[in-house]
């Protein structure tokens, strides 16, 4: 079995497996079986379908977890601009 290894480009942070570099953020990218030392996307072209399939994936989750921190901002502000509104009301009386 072939140990695969995934880099993030930008800082350099090693996994043994995709996602999201905890450092940076980035997608890691995966680094060629050959033993060349570089990106198996620069180096052999193996880059697979499931390799396609995983980046769009973490594409995805990210895309996600953006949505959710934006819902969850606006009902914030939904319920402070609410209690504003109780308050001007009271003051109003």
């Amino acid at each position: 079995m072939i140990d695969e290894k995934f880099v993030c480009p930008f800082c350099g942070f090693e996994s043994n497996g995709s996602g999201l570099c905890p450092t940076c953020d980035e997608n890691l990218e995966k680094v060629c079986y050959c033993g060349s030392g570089k990106f198996s996307v620069d180096c052999c072209g193996s880059n697979s379908e499931e390799d396609k399939k995983a980046e769009e994936l973490i594409k995805a989750e990210v895309a996600g977890e953006t949505l959710k921190e934006i819902a969850a901002k606006d009902e914030a502000e939904l319920k402070e601009e609410e209690e504003l509104a109780k308050v001007k009301e009271i003051d109003e009386e």
